[in-house]
Parts: structure tokens; sequence; C-alpha cells
């Protein structure tokens, strides 16, 4: 039997398998042909998950018959696949998070990314949102995380309804801090955004349809302005600290010196390693106010435009990473909540903490995946800590932050 390349045509896993596991024709015409892959589908991920992905795509390797290679980028994992994928070079599929989306597709450096309707509906539908860009999809979720509050219940027993019940209970727990939340001398706005959006504040205007306009800001709407100004009166208070960072967030709370912390379920290796009783719910809104609505972030697999195995890669992310076992396996590696639903709601079974992030995220929002986001961290985080320290109003802090992002936008 003779064998040649696969040609561009997209079939499924089972059927790749065949091919390539087939070595007799068994009965069949001489002129058959076997079509065999021949090259590697090369994935790039940064360090936390390409440990996780060299375990399980051995089982697309011996179903598919494709040899598939894993490399690790620390830190640079965005910029390296921008830099290579413009010079036409770079992976078939690289691995990570939503917002990047944006940029990505405005580049040209992805590929859209097919799925059935059926395999749309077994996704959670913000993991679906969160990758679409002008009504394509670029991207296929696997995980999904966002932040919650993690609670010492020796030091606070109850989970507080409002975010002035965190703080007197933070208060009578007589630690050193009320809250560890990161700000930093820079800002945070990730972190901020939940105490933010209680307050009405948005960044970008949402039409309803989950498109956003980036002319539209509004940092410095009458939402965004209360909420900074509530950032000042929390500073003033000793309740939010510049000098509460990413280094200290979670060793100030896993030491006992706060019973309360705003983090991410990458913070709960450290709890659980000191034995601490905790629990996660959600983040407490503002009395009066609205829900506390942290960013979602969604984690997924991209085809590059460039790809030098295609089919295979679309193969990949379309029917590979769309299974239940698959998105079990990476759950339980890096403890986020699967995309796919049957696996979140197996995941989440007997799992509080999972439970708890789930339930903080109940009214979270995809991370905005519109190239305009990269105008926003730098000016709202530095308004964010001008508040904080007192350097400016929180109306003064939430203008100046507003005019620099949309100066940013306008080029």
């Amino acid at each position: 039997m003779r064998r040649r390349t696969l040609g561009i045509t997209a079939v499924s896993a089972a059927a790749l398998g065949a091919a390539a596991a087939c070595g007799s024709d068994d009965g069949g015409s001489d002129n058959e042909t076997t079509e065999e892959f021949s090259g590697e589908l090369v994935i790039w991920a940064d360090e936390t998950r390409t440990p996780v992905l060299k375990e399980f795509v051995k089982d697309f390797e011996s179903t598919v018959g494709v040899k598939v290679t894993v490399e690790e980028h620390v830190e640079t994992l965005r910029e390296d696949f921008l830099t290579a994928a413009e010079q036409g070079q770079g992976p078939d599929i690289v691995v990570g998070a939503h917002d990047w989306s944006g940029q990505f597709a405005a580049d040209g450096v992805i590929a859209p990314i097919t799925l059935s309707a059926d395999q749309q509906a077994a996704l959670s539908e913000a993991a679906v949102k969160a990758f679409t860009v002008d009504g394509n999809l670029y991207g296929v979720a696997y995980a999904l995380e966002n932040l919650g509050l993690i609670r010492n219940t020796d030091l606070a027993p109850e989970a507080p309804a409002t975010f002035e019940e965190l703080i007197a209970a933070g208060q009578a727990a007589a630690t050193d801090e009320v809250l560890t939340m990161e700000v930093g001398v820079d800002g945070n706005a990730y972190s901020a955004y939940p105490l933010f959006s209680s307050f009405g504040g948005y960044l970008f205007k949402d039409d309803g349809t989950g498109t956003l306009d980036p002319t539209d800001v509004g940092v410095d709407s009458p939402g965004g302005i209360a909420a900074f100004e509530k950032f000042a009166e929390l500073g003033a208070a000793g309740v939010l600290k510049t000098t509460i960072d990413a280094t200290n967030t979670i060793p100030f709370f896993v030491d006992g010196k706060t019973a309360f912390m705003i983090s991410g379920p990458w913070a709960l290796t450290d709890v659980q390693g000191a034995g601490l009783n905790y629990e996660v719910t959600a983040i407490p809104g503002f009395e009066g106010q609205g829900p506390a609505s942290p960013f979602l972030g969604v984690q997924g697999f991209y085809v590059s435009q460039t790809a030098a195995n295609a089919v295979f890669a679309q193969e990949f992310v379309t029917n590979y990473v769309l299974t239940e076992d698959l998105q079990l396996k990476l759950a339980e590696a890096g403890g986020r909540l699967p995309a796919l639903t049957a696996a979140a709601e197996a995941f989440s079974e007997g799992n509080a903490d999972v439970q708890g992030f789930a339930a903080a995220g109940e009214n979270a929002v995809p991370m905005p995946n519109i190239p305009a986001m990269n105008a926003v961290w730098e000016p709202f985080g530095r308004a964010q800590a001008d508040a904080v320290d007192g350097v400016s109003t929180g109306e003064a802090a939430a203008t100046t932050a507003a005019q620099a992002i949309r100066d940013a936008v306008a080029g």
C-alpha cells in the first residue's frame, strides 16, 4: 500500500487514527492509499501549563499518530508568539488567555475556528463569548477563572453580605490588616474591578450583545467616579494599601495577618499548605450598590494563521480539547473550572472551593478582549494607587485615567 502525506481535508480524530494505524489493504484494492501525516504539531504554552500538556498530548499522539511537541515559554509567551507569527514562524497552536484574542485577530496572527452548534452548546456561554471577535470564534476554551473572597473561618466565622460587613469583621478580628487585595504602587485594575463594578463603573460600553465600544470609556462615568472616591476612602481608612502587592497578599493571609483575602484559585495551594480553615465565597458588593462583578478569565487554545500543520491543529482544538476527560484532567492540574459544562458539573461536585469560586463568578464579566484594553491597565492602575494614597481625589483620579485611556485609544 502506498503512503502519502495527508492533504488539506478536515477529518475526525477517529478517522485520522484509523488512517495512521492502517498497515494493510486487508481486502482492499492495491490502488488504495493510506493517508499518513509526516511532521509534528507544535504547541506553545507557559511554564504552568507546559508540564500538564506534555502528559495529555500523549493520547492525541497515540490516537492520531501525530507527534506533538509542547514548548515552554516563561513570562513572554504572548510577545514571543506575536513576534514569531508576524514573521510567518512559531507554533501551530498557542495556549493563552481569551483577552489576547482581540489583538491577535486584529494583527491577523490567529485563524478562525469553527465549532458545531452542539459543541458550542456544550461550552459555557461566557467561554464562547470570551473568544469571539467581530462575530468570529478564535479560541477553544478549556478553563474559567475569577477572583473570589477567601476567608479564614477561625478569624471570621460568617461570610459578609456587604463590603461594609467585611470591613467590620476584618476590624473585629484584630489582625494586622483588614483585608489583603493586590494594589501595589502602580495599582491593579484586575483586582480593583469587582469593587469598581459594584458602583456601576464600566471600562467600555457594551451594546447589549457583547460588543464593546472602545470610544465609550466609562472610567469617569458617575459610577466610575463613585468607585474611585470609594478607593480614596478605603485608602484613608487603611483598608486598601499600596504596600499590599503580589509579594505579600497571599503570605499575609497565610500567616494570619488578615481574615480576608481577595484572590483567585492560584492562592489555594499556599492556603491549604498552611493548614488554615477557610471558605471561598463571592466578593460582596457595597451596601445599596450592585454586586461585585470580577473579571472572568478564560484560558484556551488558539490556532496560528501561519500554522505549518493547520489541519491537525484544527483537529486538536475542535475535537481533542473539547473532551470531558481532558478538561477534567486540566482542571485537576490547574484547579480551574472547566469550560465544558458537563466537566464543570462533575468537577464541582463535592468540591467546596470550586463551588465557591463559581458562586463568586456568577456575575463575572469576561475581561474585554478588544485591543483598546491594552490602554486601560496602566492609567487605571495609576489612578487607583493615587486615590488610595491620597495623592489625588477620587474624581480627579478617575477623570485623569479616563482621558489617558481615550487619548491612547484615539492614537
